[in-house]
């Protein structure tokens, strides 16, 4: 166990570590709540992206399931291959508080039946159809991406700092104020200590001289 030195100097580099750790737990608490406020956006707007989401893809998967048993999975995969696309992504970032929030853009992915690299002629409509919610599968994936991302980075700050919230509010500041406390009663028995031996030497003092006056008169 640390001994602990109740000086006057002791007490006040305890005073300033317990006002560094109150002030650090209201800027922890600040940051937290900043992301939290932010947690809360991007969650909803997770969660209403993603139910599409969900509804799209078993659309197409009722759909890959018929085309490939109609037009066969050859015919679909050359098909693939000869509608691939490059897209390109603009990266952005935000700063709440320190964490760093990505945003990602991205053209419009979805095409006409035109604009896909194959003849519309020979092909059927279900090939039509998978390739035009595969497109808009494809948008909105690329859309809730940094979402889910941003979701995972900024949960996984607000557990770091409620494990550093939790140390102050539990242990550090308990233990510096319970140290503040021992030391200021420590000073303040010093003080009165002091002041009892000062009044009984006083005291002496007085009786000496009480004693010494009678006989400075006799003689």
């Amino acid at each position: 166990m640390e001994t602990i030195k109740a000086t006057r100097d002791e007490l006040l580099r305890t005073r300033q570590e317990l006002a560094i750790a109150q002030s650090g737990k209201q800027i922890l608490e600040k940051k937290k709540e900043a992301l939290l406020n932010r947690f809360l956006v991007m969650v909803r707007q997770y969660k209403g992206r993603r139910e599409e989401l969900l509804a799209d893809l078993k659309r197409r998967k009722d759909l890959l399931a018929l085309t490939r048993a109609r037009d066969g999975s050859i015919t679909l995969k050359s098909l693939a291959l000869a509608t691939s696309q490059e897209i390109s992504l603009e990266i952005s970032r935000d700063n709440v508080m320190g964490t760093k929030i990505f945003h990602a853009t991205h053209p419009d992915v979805r095409r006409d039946i035109l604009s896909r690299g194959y003849n519309p002629a020979s092909t059927s409509s279900r090939i039509e159809a998978c390739a035009e919610v595969a497109e808009r599968l494809l948008d909105k994936m690329l859309a809730i991406a940094h979402l889910e991302h941003n979701i995972k980075t900024v949960g996984r700050e607000m557990r770091s700092l409620n494990s550093k919230i939790n140390a102050l509010e539990e242990n550090i500041i308990p233990a510096l104020t319970a140290k503040k406390r021992y030391i200021e009663d420590v000073l303040e028995q010093n003080e009165r200590e002091e002041i009892f031996r000062l009044k009984m030497v006083k005291r002496a003092q007085e009786r000496k001289s009480e004693e010494i006056t009678p006989k400075a008169l006799r003689a």
